[in-house]
């Protein structure tokens, strides 16, 4: 009767772990030079490998602000070329890799001409975390993403 009990635990616990899974977490800036702004785009790439209800509900910063967002359902991220699909409408079948994507750009100064072509501005960023709403099955779940994999900045003439 226990090696039931015991099967029934581990059957039960695996059915339940049905979630997205967090793959990577990146940051990149880009310093458009004489113009004084400065934009920070922002990608996580999640995974989604079994047949479940789900939905996407929010993005949040760690200040509890909404994010708006895009989120695109991405063929291969191997290849050069991904093929990028927007997606609309969660479905029960989806499986694969989806990417969701948010910016934010921040703007000091004039922007007078003849300014300096290496100007860097601070950006607006999300370095305490952001925090992703989901829904599994009708319930609600959440994954916590404390630090971004910052990428080479871009330095734009």
């Amino acid at each position: 009767m226990k090696n039931y009990f015991f099967f029934f635990l581990v059957f039960s616990s695996s059915i339940s772990a049905q979630n997205l899974k967090l793959m990577k977490a990146t940051m990149q800036t880009v310093n458009h030079g004489a113009s004084p702004t400065s934009t920070t785009n922002y990608m996580i790439q999640l995974k989604k490998e079994k047949a479940f209800v789900w939905s996407i509900d929010s993005v949040k910063s760690a200040l509890n602000k909404s994010i708006e967002y895009y989120i695109v359902k991405v063929n291969d991220p191997t290849v050069l070329s991904p093929n990028y699909q927007q997606v609309k409408n969660f479905s029960k079948k989806d499986k694969g890799i989806y990417q969701i994507t948010f910016g934010s750009t921040r703007k000091n100064g004039s922007g007078r001409p003849g300014s300096p072509q290496n100007q860097r501005v601070d950006t607006e960023n999300y370095a305490n975390g952001v925090t992703l709403y989901y829904t599994v099955n009708k319930k609600k779940k959440e994954i916590k993403i404390d630090s971004f994999e910052e990428l080479e900045s871009i330095d734009a003439p």
